[in-house]
């Protein structure tokens, strides 16, 4: 025995039951035998454990828990976006969703030819100048309150998400 290694003598006599190697890493007992039956922790012909053995092997499998999780979540992640970018995709084929670019282009050429025919309905109307000055005045209070209210709308539209936006077209229908 004195020809021994110290660390033969430590692990010779270090053997632990489940029930020990359970309350070192706060566990059942039931638990410590299935991760051992599971391949994470050893132990030896007579059903015993190294607390070596027993913590490597907790810590392994708590480290190979940590690296399912994290490929779980990217994974996940990866197929939310897949799937918002299909559900998108679908929605501009169905005529759901249009460019951002083309709706404010609509916007602009359909205002554009209201405000067109507003300036000249004053002459339309009355060939009396002081009349015409009264018509205009309240044409420009419309203009103004109709810009207004474009801006107002222009500024809720940017501030929310798309999802908002889509949900608020739903709530319409």
């Amino acid at each position: 025995m004195a020809g021994e290694k110290e660390g033969e003598k430590e692990q010779r006599g270090a053997f632990i039951s489940a029930e020990v190697a359970a309350a070192l890493i706060r566990v059942t007992p039931r638990r410590v035998r299935q991760l051992s039956s599971e391949g994470w922790i050893k132990k030896d012909g007579r059903g015993q454990y190294t607390v070596r053995g027993v913590v490597h092997g907790y810590l392994d499998f708590q480290d190979d828990q940590i690296r399912r999780a994290q490929k779980n979540a990217t994974e996940n992640r990866i197929r939310d976006a897949r799937m918002r970018e299909i559900e998108l995709r679908t929605a501009r084929e169905e005529g759901e969703l249009i460019p951002t670019e083309e709706a404010v282009a609509y916007t602009q050429a359909v205002v554009g030819e209201l405000i067109s025919r507003m300036n000249g309905l004053p002459a339309q109307i009355t060939r009396d100048l002081d009349e015409r000055r009264k018509i205009e005045a309240m044409l420009d209070r419309i203009r103004a309150d109709v810009a207004a209210v474009i801006a107002e709308h222009g500024s809720v539209y940017r501030s929310a998400s798309l999802d908002d936006r889509a949900s608020g077209a739903d709530d319409g229908e």
